[in-house]
């Protein structure tokens, strides 16, 4: 059965069903083991750069919008 078809038959189901396939799915852990990767957050700094750059290498996209 290919995704698809499971999809379709999830979106039959009553209501009742379908909020238990949600909680099973909400539940999965669709990483393999040893393949997660940490979740990291940009330094004030990194983000400040980051947005810089962005603003530089658009200026005049910016511009436009400002207007």
């Amino acid at each position: 059965m290919s995704a698809l078809e499971v999809i379709e038959r999830i979106k039959a189901l009553p209501p009742k069903e379908k909020a238990l396939v949600v909680e099973f799915v909400h539940q999965l852990d669709t990483q393999p083991s040893g393949s997660r990767k940490e979740l990291r957050f940009a330094t004030d700094e990194q983000a400040k750069a980051a947005g810089n750059k962005v603003l530089k290498q658009h200026s005049e996209v910016f511009r436009k919008l400002a207007q």
